[in-house]
């Protein structure tokens, strides 16, 4: 099963979707950076908020798969043999 995660960038700030700061950069290609080189992928841009002109909010997610548990490997179960049978008219 695979598991998304979800952050969002706003200026130089990384926040998960809670609203946590995940982390703070000088700058926002730095940000941007970070970002992409640990997996994430832009998925969505909200346009900049009215209050704050000029901000966009970016946001990214990851695929991550859940902790991998040993796959179970069933028993030998003997194979069935199928005859066709055939038609009678």
């Amino acid at each position: 099963m695979v598991h998304w995660e979800h952050r969002y960038l706003l200026g130089t700030m990384v926040f998960s979707v809670v609203g946590n700061v995940i982390r703070d950069f000088d700058e926002e290609y730095e940000a941007w950076r970070w970002l992409e080189s640990e997996g994430w992928g832009l998925v969505a841009i909200e346009p900049p908020d009215p209050v704050r002109p000029g901000a966009c909010k970016y946001y990214f997610k990851r695929q991550s798969p859940f902790p991998s548990r040993p796959v179970p490997i069933p028993e030998a179960y003997p194979i069935v043999e199928e005859r066709r049978r055939s038609r009678r008219v």
